[in-house]
């Protein structure tokens, strides 16, 4: 059996290692098998064009320049100290943080994170008369806003997206995990008829990362063994 732990994106690392191990490994080890082990390579190979074929439509994770969520939490902080060293404190901290400290709003999950920094931005603008620096305030709560609404968005489309083809990925694997099954129970013949089951690891690379696991084999297990029973 092929191991539950392979994800989707490990079968396509695993399907052309097998494909290329065909040949390199299992061809002319007997001859009259050699169509056993085209055949498998064939199958492999469609197998792996499929799941491709899916993973290639899988929403790619957002994309932003540095980092937005990183540059607006030292920006609160930054803004929080500002408002802070002012003069006679003309405007409350609270006008912009409510009841949270700069550094513990500045936490908050990305969707909060937007509607926070939006906030600040507005409250920037209508205290600007008490702010003598509040035009590269602003602008930076806003620009940073923009940056973070983006990302947002994009989030938010990633993840429904991924909702949608998520039951298409699960088929997608379930059906090459059946192809790549089959392949090792053909193969395993294949080797068997040579009288080399030994090199299947060298095949299967799964089964390889078993044998590398400490206690892990893909030998069954020795019976345990009987009591024998007292004599009547």
């Amino acid at each position: 059996m092929a191991d539950s732990y392979i994800d989707p994106r490990e079968t396509l690392i695993y399907g052309a290692f097998a494909r290329d191990q065909f040949t390199a490994v299992c061809a002319g080890l007997v001859p009259a098998l050699d169509g056993a082990v085209k055949f498998a390579a064939a199958e492999q190979a469609k197998a792996d064009a499929a799941m491709k074929e899916v993973l290639d439509r899988q929403p790619a994770a957002a994309v932003a320049d540095g980092d937005p969520v990183a540059d607006a939490r030292d920006s609160l902080v930054r803004f929080g100290k500002y408002v802070e060293s002012i003069k006679g404190g003309p405007v409350p901290l609270a006008q912009f943080f409510d009841r949270d400290a700069p550094s513990v709003a500045a936490r908050r999950r990305l969707t909060k994170l937007v509607a926070l920094v939006k906030h600040v931005a507005a409250k920037i603008d209508e205290h600007r008369a008490h702010l003598r620096d509040h035009k590269p305030w602003l602008e930076e709560f806003r620009g940073l806003h923009d940056a973070l609404a983006s990302l947002d968005q994009s989030a938010r489309e990633s993840k429904l997206a991924g909702a949608m083809l998520r039951p298409e990925l699960a088929a997608a694997r379930e059906a090459w995990l059946a192809v790549y099954s089959a392949n090792k129970a053909l193969i395993t013949g294949v080797l068997r008829h040579a009288g080399r089951p030994e090199l299947l690891p060298l095949v299967f690379d799964d089964l390889a990362e078993q044998h590398r696991a400490t206690g892990v084999s893909d030998e069954a297990p020795a019976p345990a063994p009987v009591d024998p029973q007292p004599a009547a």
